[in-house]
């Protein structure tokens, strides 16, 4: 009888939530097979390989370069002698969920990290599989983007961990990055306790192109994007075109009309529009996580280097969801300060909306000011 990733990640979080660290460690021994002491590490200061610390080096300049102007700010609005402040504050404590399988995905890591530093969020812990956590390369990024914490649990405990707090780990306040269903399941379960990112599922693409394309580069998108398991949704709508594709459906649209049609009911996590006017194009996606436009905005450009965030919503998500950005680094709060002339001027129209929603202590909160505001005037 198979168990599903939402009964999985329910134990997991009664285990955590229970026996803290304890249970983690049962867990690391369990799926890893090591016995772990210690879970939260401090990043060790390494040196890695000259020409890979270039490429992050620069991969962390033009992602932060893109991500700076997102930055919320704060505002003043006044009206009479009230005035009433939007404050933007940065959340104080973010976990980042660094996937670690078959490799360690350094891209992921930047891509929370530097937009959750331009917020001005003053503690990252970094949480990934115990194989992930003993590599350099990990180690040496921790330390270049400031990040003293990595708890080594993976899958569900890790999140759970993070959400809850165990001995060794102190709760945070908001969890982002990518996972497996077990990673997925234990954050949705932890939603109210936690604040999340997104919900993420198996990676998707959709390539429109037309008879313009080059079909080994609308192929090597497809590839690329397949490579992240057998559950990859990648979907090439063709328009005019004929070469042969691989990929999980091909469609032959009439028009590029129909095509963009097609995509924004799929709203899929990855866009790449190879055919002529790309960005013309472009301007008729609405449901899409990123789009790619032209022969050389190649879809893993995006997973590494090019700017933008790879942190995006999937399974049709892209419709009410966006990239992960600095935005979701902050909280937001409005400061009141109503002056005696604007209470008396509103104040007893607020008393009448109370009134016709059947809450009279409201009323009454907003009449006895209105009583006692010098300038108190009886509404028209």
């Amino acid at each position: 009888m198979s168990t599903s990733p939402f009964d999985v990640a329910d134990a997991v979080i009664a285990g955590v939530r229970a026996r803290g660290d304890a249970f983690v460690r049962e867990q690391v021994s369990l799926y890893d097979s090591l016995a772990l002491d210690a879970l939260l590490l401090t990043p060790r200061e390494v040196r890695i390989d000259g020409a890979l610390q270039s490429a992050l080096e620069t991969a962390i300049e033009r992602i932060t370069s893109f991500h700076e102007p997102q930055l919320p700010r704060s505002y003043r609005w006044t009206r009479g002698d009230s005035a009433i402040v939007h404050r933007v504050r940065p959340l104080r404590r973010v976990g980042i969920y660094v996937p670690g399988g078959r490799a360690v995905y350094l891209s992921t890591l930047i891509m929370a990290a530097v937009p959750a530093r331009i917020a001005g969020v003053g503690e990252l812990v970094v949480c990934t599989t115990p194989a992930a956590a003993e590599r350099d390369e990990l180690h040496w990024l921790c330390n270049r983007l400031g990040i003293r914490e990595l708890y080594r649990a993976g899958g569900a405990a890790g999140i759970a961990a993070m959400a809850l707090g165990t001995g060794s780990l102190e709760r945070v306040d908001k969890i982002v990055g990518p996972g497996n269903a077990y990673v997925t399941a234990a954050k949705t379960r932890l939603v109210g306790t936690v604040g999340i990112d997104m919900t993420a599922g198996p990676t998707e693409l959709v390539v429109i192109c037309d008879e313009t394309a080059d079909p080994a580069l609308v192929q090597a998108d497809l590839d690329a994007q397949a490579e992240h398991g057998e559950d990859s949704a990648v979907t090439c709508i063709r328009v005019g075109a004929s070469f042969p594709i691989r990929a999980t459906r091909v469609i032959d649209a009439a028009s590029i009309e129909e095509a963009i049609a097609i995509a924004n009911r799929i709203a899929p996590e990855h866009l790449s529009i190879q055919t002529r006017d790309a960005e013309r194009v472009a301007e008729s996606a609405t449901d899409c996580g990123a789009i790619f436009c032209g022969p050389f905005s190649a879809v893993a450009a995006g997973d590494y280097i090019a700017g933008p965030n790879h942190i995006l919503p999937t399974a049709g998500s892209a419709r009410f969801f966006s990239p992960l950005g600095v935005y979701d680094f902050v909280r937001r709060a409005n400061v009141i300060s109503l002056g005696s002339e604007d209470f008396a001027a509103i104040g007893p129209l607020g008393a009448r909306i109370a009134e016709l929603e059947g809450l009279p202590m409201h009323a009454a909160s907003l009449n006895e000011r209105s009583h006692a505001c010098p300038a108190a005037t009886s509404p028209r």
